[in-house]
């Protein structure tokens, strides 16, 4: 069968490459490979259609782990998915599909069935996710961190990674939103999250993104506001449309960036402050982050007091400087996030079904467009989500 993703070969030439030059598209390739071998507690799909997200990304560029490393990490942390390890790996974390394939008897689950695949893989029967599967041991991203993903003829997923998709979406619209949007909920709207009020607001950086779009629409529904912070006034555009509160496009005004020579620049976090307050932007009292080293000093700087930031990933880097004075004085928070269990996947796809949710979709096109898409993202060039047919 047809899929994409890299081989051990491809990845030993892409980590010789100093990482400043390198480029998604290096580390993605079309690749022949055997049809996946099915366990009691998986189904084989095909998919028929796709969406990127940033992590394969990171995949195709081997950083800050190899896709190698990342498999081998997940069977190390579940014995019986030894199949994983193979000489290929194939990416891709977000489709919509049929089943064509069934690993054990199941009452609920037919060959026909038309499924949202969601990304969180984990062992459902263990003590530790009984209350949170995302807490669990076992827990791991389908298609990033395991060696079967989203982009591929075919492709098998465990049996608690399905969401029944409706008869009125099309696998298209069906693809594109649950990584991104149940990360978002997670982050927002559970109690695992920042669990944010009607008339808080909230800082949105990445607005145009596969994340922000969400989080802005997420914030209108519960009455909160939002901030949307972006590149090029094209992506401001989408903010506003999404019904972004305020926008800050850092492309026309001074807004960052916050460190200098490595450090925190307190001159320009206060600087950014001011320019918040110029625009009519109240008190922040959640900060939505997702870009890590070159945002997060500044992020825990800007809350209001007794804020909080909520952060699922570091984009700009994972080691990053903040100033804990900001922390512990004014009693803000720092709440880790990593996408969402099963219940805040489904209650987050429900609210796309429902016609409450959309997906901001900047372009569907064949999924051999992968590697330039991949590239494109990679360089600010797109907003929203990228969908692929296949």
């Amino acid at each position: 069968m047809w899929a994409y993703g890299v081989t051990k070969e491809i990845t030993k030439k892409v980590l010789q490459i100093p990482l400043d030059e390198r480029l998604p598209s290096m580390g993605i390739t079309r690749l022949e490979v055997p049809h996946p071998n099915l366990l009691h507690d998986e189904v084989l799909i095909k998919p028929k259609a796709s969406a990127l997200n940033y992590n394969t990304l990171w995949s195709g560029m081997n950083h800050p782990a190899t896709p190698f490393q990342l498999v081998s990490g997940y069977v190390k942390r579940n014995k019986a998915s030894g199949d994983h390890i193979q000489d290929f790996a194939i990416f891709g974390s977000d489709c919509a599909g049929e089943i064509v394939g069934l690993g054990g008897v199941d009452e609920n689950w037919k060959i026909g069935d038309e499924v949202v695949v969601h990304c969180n893989v984990v062992d459902v029967n263990a003590p530790d996710a009984q209350n949170d599967a995302m807490l669990a041991k076992s827990q791991s991203i389908w298609g990033y961190e395991t060696n079967y993903g989203a982009f591929a003829e075919f492709t098998k997923v465990k049996k608690s990674q399905l969401i029944r998709k409706p008869s009125h979406l099309s696998f298209e619209e069906s693809a594109g939103f649950s990584l991104t949007l149940s990360t978002a909920y997670r982050m927002l709207i559970s109690p695992n999250g920042a669990r944010i009020n009607a008339g808080e607001t909230v800082l949105i950086w990445g607005a145009a993104g596969g994340l922000g779009t969400f989080a802005i629409q997420l914030c209108k529904l519960a009455g909160a506001k939002s901030i949307a912070v972006v590149s090029s006034s094209e992506k401001a555009e989408v903010c506003k449309n999404l019904g972004a509160d305020f926008v800050v496009d850092r492309s026309q005004t001074s807004f960052g960036p916050f460190l200098k020579d490595g450090k925190s620049d307190l001159i320009a976090w206060s600087k950014a402050k001011r320019h918040l307050a110029s625009i009519g932007a109240e008190p922040i009292d959640v900060v939505f982050e997702h870009i890590g080293a070159d945002t997060l000093g500044f992020s825990t700087y800007v809350l209001r007091r007794g804020g909080r930031v909520v952060i699922c990933a570091a984009s700009s880097g994972f080691n990053a400087e903040i100033d804990l004075r900001y922390l512990w004085m004014e009693l803000k928070s720092i709440i880790g996030s990593h996408f969402a269990n099963y219940q805040e996947a489904a209650d987050a796809a429900k609210l796309v079904f429902d016609g409450k949710i959309k997906t901001e979709v900047f372009e569907t096109v064949p999924i051999n467009k992968l590697p330039e898409m991949a590239d494109a993202m990679w360089g600010r060039q797109t907003h929203g989500k990228i969908v692929f047919t296949h």
